[in-house]
């Protein structure tokens, strides 16, 4: 007897499964069902079983729902339990978002089946953008993992996905662009510099693109491939200096006198220094985010919320700023009266603003009290962003096998033998249905199995009748 890899929908290219070409039996099938489950536990992670709305706003894995009206998107949970067979796209992490799942969003009727809830109030607060179609990058491309073999990158203030080749000219897989995916740890889209989104541009990266020692990376010079702003160099005996703007408390005899501080990129870590924010990733730890055909990982992310005004101050809350930088101002100098910026000079040749963040970007911006509330629509620039994770669950690394043999053992006694016996009697009925197609060398297919379970299910038919 033959069973073929079209009959059983398995793929020759996971480890542990049958292909089309082997001969195999019933413990083959089981190994390979532990082999598939194992495989989606690592892709899926946890996704526990309680939906997230009640917990507002939050930064969560979420999936866009292409069946469902007006490509809502929904948590982890819901993703499974109640759009399992729905055409879902993944969007990764996202900021500030509430579960739609079961809110008046996805149309009368609507309804969540991890909660009570059935059509609850629009999310006013969500923001949907393109990726939400499954539209993503400048060139508007749809995402298909099977078929993407460039790496995308998110920008880490809009949250869209980017291609390399879009961003640098090149497929990643060249190696001829002016940056690698191991050179730069976050990207900002020249979307959002352009447009200034948050105050990205004016409150922050028009100071600190494309200057010496910063680590804040534009692309531009003679040919358009001139790498501006790098902090670590290639040669680790070159030294690295950063113009500082001297605080007053520490320059009192010249407003306008700067400090100058030298340090080697290989020079170690000096006492009060902080280490730079850890870079997390969903499957290799690598610091720069990459989606491809075969492993799909997410960007690390890196925010939290700064406090919120109170009603008796307009003024933003200060942020609080690494012992390093207590008392002085640290940011680059402003620019001269006449001075262009390296983004205003890419700007008036036409050419791409966006923006690269070397590792360690997070702890190089100044926090002193004239600089923090720059950052005030940009936490995230700061410290790094929670991201919701579902509660454990202590089933999840079980087998679909050892989950029904769980719930057999809790059954009633009487309920469990009558169980017991009916599959008994089902696979008697099976092999003698199947032990003549055997005994010919008669390939299995899905049609043959249909007929058996017509066949059973008229008998029942015929019995209940009686």
């Amino acid at each position: 007897m033959t069973l073929t890899h079209n009959d059983l929908l398995f793929s020759p290219t996971r480890d542990g499964v049958p292909s089309s070409d082997d001969n195999f039996t019933a413990n083959d099938l089981v190994a390979a069902q532990d082999a598939l489950e194992t495989e989606a536990r690592e892709v899926l992670g946890e996704t526990g079983n309680q939906c997230t709305y009640d917990l507002g706003y939050i930064k969560q894995p979420l999936y866009a729902c292409l069946t469902c009206l007006n490509n809502c998107a929904v948590c982890a949970a819901c993703s499974v339990a109640c759009h399992g067979d729905h055409d879902l796209v993944e969007l990764f992490n996202r900021r500030d978002f509430q579960c739609e799942c079961g809110t008046r969003r996805m149309g009368a009727g609507s309804f969540c089946s991890l909660s009570p809830r059935t059509d609850a109030p629009i999310s006013e607060g969500n923001r949907h953008d393109k990726n939400f179609r499954n539209e993503f990058c400048i060139c508007g491309r749809l995402y298909d993992p099977a078929t993407e073999t460039d790496s995308m990158y998110q920008c880490i203030v809009c949250e869209d996905w980017l291609h390399h080749e879009c961003l640098l000219g090149s497929h990643s897989d060249l190696n001829d662009a002016p940056l690698g995916p191991d050179d730069f740890d976050q990207i900002i889209c020249d979307g959002c510099v352009k447009t200034n989104r948050h105050g990205v541009r004016s409150m922050v990266l028009e100071r600190y693109a494309g200057r010496k020692g910063t680590g804040v990376m534009v692309i531009g010079g003679e040919g358009g491939r001139e790498v501006l702003g790098r902090a670590i160099l290639e040669d680790d005996d070159q030294e690295v200096t950063i113009e500082m703007e001297a605080a007053a408390t520490a320059a009192p005899a010249d407003a306008t006198s700067t400090t100058t501080e030298k340090r080697k990129a290989d020079s170690p870590k000096l006492e009060g220094d902080l280490e730079p924010a850890p870079k997390k990733l969903r499957t290799d730890n690598a610091s720069t985010s990459k989606l491809s055909s075969s492993t799909p990982s997410i960007l690390p992310s890196t925010a939290s919320v700064l406090p919120t005004p109170s009603a008796e101050s307009s003024q933003p809350p200060a942020v609080s700023a690494p012992p390093s930088a207590a008392g002085e101002c640290k940011a680059p100098l402003p620019f001269a009266p006449g001075e262009v910026s390296p983004l205003m000079k890419l700007e008036s040749e036409g050419r791409k603003l966006n923006v690269y963040l070397e590792e360690g970007w997070m702890m190089r911006w100044c926090r002193c009290s004239k600089c923090a509330p720059s950052f005030y629509d940009l936490p995230y620039f700061l410290e790094e962003e929670e991201v919701y994770e579902p509660p454990e669950d202590p089933d999840a690394q079980k087998s679909t096998l050892e989950l029904g043999m769980e719930a057999l053992a809790r059954m009633p006694r009487e309920q469990a033998i009558e169980g017991a016996m009916a599959f008994q009697g089902l696979s008697e009925r099976l092999k003698a249905y199947l032990r003549p197609l055997a005994a010919t060398g008669t390939t299995i297919t899905k049609e043959i199995i249909d007929e058996f379970f017509e066949r059973e299910k008229e008998a029942r038919g015929q019995a209940g009748a009686d």
